[in-house]
């Protein structure tokens, strides 16, 4: 992982097959909260539940976002169990969905209230 120790930023752990359009409106809403995104490929892919586990333990801000190739998203952080996400997308996710994730990390960096 590049950059992790520069600067603290949310993990996307990604699988390779992720749809362009999910991780674009996911890093988006993280961006449009003033929270920075750091994507790394996961190399041996996985859900999006158990892809933003890893991420969450891996971030300096404790909080992780995980894509699987279906175009599932997860948040998660550091401290909750691995099976319990702070919030999820379905298969059936839509850009604003995706985009609805990114925030949703953010605001769990920053301490907002999610809804």
């Amino acid at each position: 992982m590049t950059g992790s120790a520069e600067r603290p930023a949310v993990l996307v752990y990604r699988h390779p097959g992720t749809p362009p359009a999910v991780l674009r409106q996911v890093c988006a809403g993280a961006e449009e909260e003033g929270v920075p995104t750091e994507v790394v490929d996961a190399p041996d892919g996985g859900d999006a539940t158990a892809l933003a586990h890893a991420a969450a333990q891996a971030s300096r801000l404790d909080v992780g976002i995980g894509l699987d190739a279906s175009g599932a998203a997860a948040v998660h952080h550091g401290k909750l169990p691995e099976r319990g996400p702070a919030a999820t997308t379905g298969l059936d996710g839509t850009p604003a969905d995706w985009r609805r994730a990114g925030r949703t990390a953010a605001r769990v960096v920053k301490g907002l209230p999610l809804g």
